[in-house]
Order: structure tokens, then C-alpha cells, then sequence
């Protein structure tokens, strides 16, 4: 059952900047774009490395340790190269919300 639940306030998040919500069983990370919030699971699917060491382009968020793209919007890889060898590699995302100040992520 999905529930939303408060990260942190939203002014605490800067733009372009990645900030992680620890929640449940999942790190999340988060980021935004204007007034846009994108929230996602801070794991690569390829070998688990985390996104929060990434480079963020545009809304393209490079992985670390292989360079693997990810739209921030909806978690698709952007690679799809050859050296892509998972069917579909893409990281789970969340929707948001801002609430009386506050950021939310629907888990």
C-alpha cells in the first residue's frame, strides 16, 4: 500500500542539487528543476553504484561508475548502446509533492 511520506522541507533542496531521503528500506534521491521535484531510487540497476556521485545534464543524470544515463523525469535509460546488457535498465522513480512547505514522496 502506497502512502506519501514527508522527506524534508522544500526549501532545504537546491536547485540541480541531489539530496537523499532514507525511507523504509530505500535511499532516495531527489533533485530539482525549476519548480519541478524528481525523486528516484539512489541505485543504479546496472551494478547498484549510487546515483548521488553522479553528473546531472540537463535532465540526465550520469551514473559514476559507468556512465549509464537516466532521465530524472521517468527513470528510462537514455544508453542504449550495446554495452547496455539489461532488458530493461531503468531506475525506479516516485511521485512528489510539496505540502504546506514540506517535500512528500509517494511510497
Amino acid at each position: 500500500m502506497s502512502e506519501w511520506i514527508t522527506a524534508f522541507e522544500e526549501s532545504k533542496l537546491k536547485e540541480g542539487k541531489i539530496k537523499i531521503f532514507k525511507g523504509k528500506d530505500k535511499q532516495i534521491a531527489l533533485i530539482r528543476k525549476g519548480d519541478d521535484v524528481y525523486a528516484f531510487l539512489n541505485e543504479c540497476p546496472h551494478e547498484g553504484c549510487p546515483l548521488k556521485s553522479g553528473t546531472l545534464d540537463g535532465y540526465v543524470l550520469k551514473c559514476a561508475c559507468h556512465n549509464w544515463g537516466f532521465d530524472i523525469r521517468n527513470g528510462e535509460n537514455v544508453d542504449t548502446g550495446e554495452y547496455v546488457d539489461m532488458e530493461d535498465p531503468r531506475v525506479e522513480t516516485f511521485k512528489t509533492q510539496v505540502s504546506a512547505g514540506n517535500i512528500e514522496i509517494l511510497i
